[in-house]
């Protein structure tokens, strides 16, 4: 573990340097912004941008910018979202296209959609763009969602009181708070508590059901917020949410795989969950060899390593996104993610759980943050199908065979 773990670091080191040199240094001109023109306004022409706040002016009165130019502090969930609008002599939105932005595409898909966008054509300026009023909301999206209204309102009400001279009115602030992250922050408490109650009784273990079960509506479906390796990269390339749910689950996850190994995996994971209830199914189960599970335990390492340097070398997230917990709880994916999600899902039925065992990226980083701790010493119903004496991350600490009794080696056949 020593090894993988230095491996890894190194990779990501190297890959960090090797993407910042080639973004900074290798990469070609910028693509000019009126192409994108010529997609929502083909038939105007635009001078080159100019002024403050900087726009593109026409011969016609019409006016078109990138609204992160005017408005670079509103941020999705993972950082801003620019839109390049054009609006009228009269403030009326006549066309928008988004360019630029790093929320995940299985949150976001139908956002992209000109569809959607569409709603947003014919708006004045003052219009009020409150989601889920005059805007649709999008389920598991929310946060983008908002992100995109919010840029769309303050940048275009800022053209036209500042350009075309307009009276707009105070833009009241938002008088919602965020209250997701409380959910999350509740049931991982709940599920730290509950882990800490059954290290002291076996009696009740079943608690952990229930926090699993939890985990499966609160995490996977209701949030949509599965703690993913993108969370992960995203931090590494100095891309951060300015929402407080995204410093829960990244600061929570990574501090409780530190304290206490592969807690989320065993407590928390939606796709873990579904996938140990699956594996309770009375179907037999396959008897792999403990060599070649031990070999197969090291591929999750590999392609953690190899997502981390596709994506961190070329700054694109989502060329990293193949986990099946956000291809399901996202509700969108490809025919090939789909399968993936299935084929993962049936594969309890006989070996289990066979993602977090062999693939999971996530538990690959959990794993190698986990610390090596005395009272775990395996039996024949772990949920891992760990050997005797497991290594500290292959473990998801369900507490079935902890033992206090920290200075025998004692294994239950039970």
């Amino acid at each position: 573990m020593k090894n993988i773990r230095l491996l890894i670091l190194v990779t990501t080191i190297i890959s960090l340097i090797a993407g910042y040199g080639i973004r900074t240094y290798l990469s070609g001109p910028k693509v000019d912004e009126r192409t994108y023109l010529t997609e929502i306004a083909l038939e105007t022409h635009f001078l080159p941008k100019q002024g403050n706040p900087p726009v593109f002016m026409s011969d016609t009165g019409a006016i078109a910018f990138n609204t992160f130019d005017i408005t670079p502090q509103i941020q999705g969930y993972a950082g801003p979202i620019k839109v390049m609008l054009t609006m009228d002599r009269q403030g009326r939105i006549t066309g928008l296209k988004i360019i630029e932005h790093g929320e995940t595409k299985n949150y976001v898909h139908y956002m992209e959609m000109p569809a959607y966008l569409a709603q947003f054509i014919g708006k004045l300026a003052s219009d009020s763009f409150e989601v889920d009023k005059d805007i649709d909301g999008i389920t598991r999206a929310t946060v983008s969602v908002k992100a995109l209204a919010t840029t769309v309102r303050e940048s275009s009400r800022i053209v036209a009181s500042n350009v075309l001279a307009m009276p707009m009115a105070a833009s009241a602030r938002a008088s919602q708070r965020e209250v997701n992250w409380v959910w999350y922050a509740a049931l991982f408490c709940l599920a730290f508590t509950c882990y800490g109650i059954t290290r002291r009784t076996k009696k009740l273990l079943r608690l952990r059901d229930v926090c699993l079960g939890a985990g499966i509506i609160i995490i996977g479906l209701y949030l949509s917020s599965p703690f993913s390796l993108l969370h992960v990269l995203n931090l590494l390339l100095l891309r951060p949410s300015t929402t407080i749910l995204w410093y829960v689950i990244v600061t929570s996850s990574l501090l409780s795989a530190v304290i206490a190994g592969r807690f989320y995996c065993g407590w928390l994971c939606p796709f873990g969950a579904l996938s140990e209830f699956l594996g309770r199914l009375p179907f037999r189960k396959w008897d792999v060899p403990a060599e070649t599970d031990d070999r197969w335990r090291k591929l999750k390492y590999f392609l953690l390593a190899l997502v981390a340097f596709v994506v961190l070398v070329s700054g694109r997230v989502d060329y990293g996104s193949f986990e099946t917990y956000v291809t399901l709880f996202s509700f969108h994916g490809n025919a090939l993610a789909w399968s993936l999600v299935v084929i993962m899902l049936l594969a309890n039925l006989r070996i289990k759980r066979y993602w977090c065992r062999y693939l999971c990226p996530v538990a690959a980083l959990t794993g190698l943050l986990s610390r090596e701790t005395a009272g775990y010493p395996s039996n024949n119903d772990c949920p891992m199908a760990n050997k005797p004496r497991p290594l500290a991350s292959e473990c998801v600490r369900c507490n079935r065979c902890y033992t206090r009794r920290t200075g025998e080696e004692v294994i239950s056949h039970e």
